[in-house]
């Protein structure tokens, strides 16, 4: 049975958590350690935060 390196371990859980629709920011290889650093999206941001969705006539003289 091959072995398989760290380096190809890393690259297959980066290819799994891309494919979930996650982004990865970072992935650190140190030994047999592997670390995979996630983009994290605050509980307010969505697509809505960046459509003006005032009702009023704010600004209107």
């Amino acid at each position: 049975m091959p072995t398989i390196t760290v380096e190809k371990k890393a690259l297959s859980f980066l290819k799994a958590l891309e494919a979930e629709g996650h982004i990865v920011k970072r992935v650190v290889v140190e030994g047999k350690r592997i670390e995979l650093e996630l983009e994290t999206t605050t509980a307010g941001s969505c697509d809505f935060d960046k459509v003006d969705m005032r009702y009023d006539k704010a600004g209107v003289s």
